[in-house]
């Protein structure tokens, strides 16, 4: 069976009643020998609405699925109950097998929640349909990135609630609305929802602070309504995001012609670093190509941002970059980074 075929195959959704045997200790390229595909887990605790928590949304992010065998092995191993129910997803079992975000032929698994016709969008609205109706506590999704950047927590509502369950896991908050198909954008018509950004693929920092996070979720009375300060709480808002196109060429060198775009070997240290304008971004070898940057209206604001002088790739104004990855995969399957700028909450008020 080719990947397409495979991928195909094995994206219908589970069902399973308890934790399915094995998974709490099986190696995450053994995962699909657990679980049949993606799947919804209910596993019961001591009190009710649950917490629903989704992890391995892509095959390569691999904190999630070892912060939450943690949690379980240490409340298997005291025979104790979880505070709170946990109404758990495992997404793409498959590409995990593989160590990649996502099979060849498959739709992104953080893509698929605002409709579409492909076997992962029908999966998609069928565990969505299973919540309807249902009381949840919270949402949490659980990410890596692939190049480097701090810990830190997304939403995509300006809601105290919203604020106040992010800021336990980070200061660092940002804010987008854009791309609307991911799941924590689905799981905020239901509840208060979250995305741990959780470092680099499992590192220790990542899953600590995950596993911490959870045993907050899962022990608190209530989620606060209280509107933060600008003191207690750094929010950033995404604005656009940056492009490469298909048919360029990029690599990561210094000033190396054999590329299309050209980018420093350090490039991802200069995510949530601001970059005052006129700073050297990198270097561009065919005047063909460009960078580009688009907004969240997806209208093409390049020019605001990004100017060439011979081979210079330059800033033309002064904005914070995140999640920049040297992932070439990822650049072409997603994106470069995200263009992000201050968001007071207080001002807003």
């Amino acid at each position: 069976m080719d990947g397409l075929a495979y991928a195909a195959a094995n994206s219908a959704l589970s069902l399973f009643d308890g934790l399915p045997e094995g998974l709490v200790d099986s190696p995450v390229n053994k995962l699909d020998s657990v679980l049949p595909g993606p799947s919804l887990i209910n596993i019961a605790g001591e009190r009710e609405p649950p917490l629903f928590v989704s992890i391995l949304l892509h095959g390569n992010e691999v904190t999630g699925l070892l912060t939450l065998q943690q949690l379980l092995r240490e409340y298997r191993a005291q025979e104790r109950p979880l505070p709170r129910s946990l109404l758990l997803f495992v997404g793409n079992v498959q590409a995990a097998r593989y160590g990649v975000r996502r099979l060849a032929g498959q739709a992104d698994y953080n893509r698929i929640w605002a409709g579409g016709n492909q076997p992962e969008h029908i999966m998609a609205e069928r565990l969505l349909h299973e919540l309807r109706g249902r009381e949840l506590f919270a949402a949490v999704d659980i990410h890596n990135n692939t190049g480097k950047n701090p810990l830190y927590a997304c939403i995509n509502r300006i809601d105290p609630r919203f604020i106040n369950l992010a800021r336990q896991f980070s200061k660092t908050l940002v804010y987008f609305t854009e791309p609307r198909e991911v799941i924590a954008m689905a799981m905020a018509e239901f509840c208060p929802s979250v995305t741990l950004e959780c470092g680099q693929p499992g590192e220790l920092e990542g899953i600590s602070r995950a596993s911490a996070y959870l045993q907050h979720c899962l022990t608190l009375d209530a989620i606060d309504t209280t509107t933060p300060t600008d003191d207690e709480v750094d929010i950033f808002h995404t604005v656009a995001k940056i492009l490469v196109p298909k048919d360029a060429s990029v690599g990561f060198a210094h000033r190396e012609n054999r590329y299309d775009i050209c980018l420093p070997e350090d490039f991802d240290s200069l995510n949530f670093r601001l970059l005052p304008h006129d700073s050297h971004f990198g270097w561009r070898y065919n005047k063909a190509v460009s960078l580009r940057a688009v907004d969240n209206d997806m209208r093409d604001v390049s020019d605001q941002y990004f100017c060439y002088e011979e081979d210079d790739i330059v800033t033309r104004r002064r904005f914070l970059p995140s999640m920049l990855t040297k992932d070439v995969r990822v650049i072409y399957q997603d994106c470069l980074g995200y263009i992000m700028e201050h968001y007071p909450i207080n001002d807003r008020a």
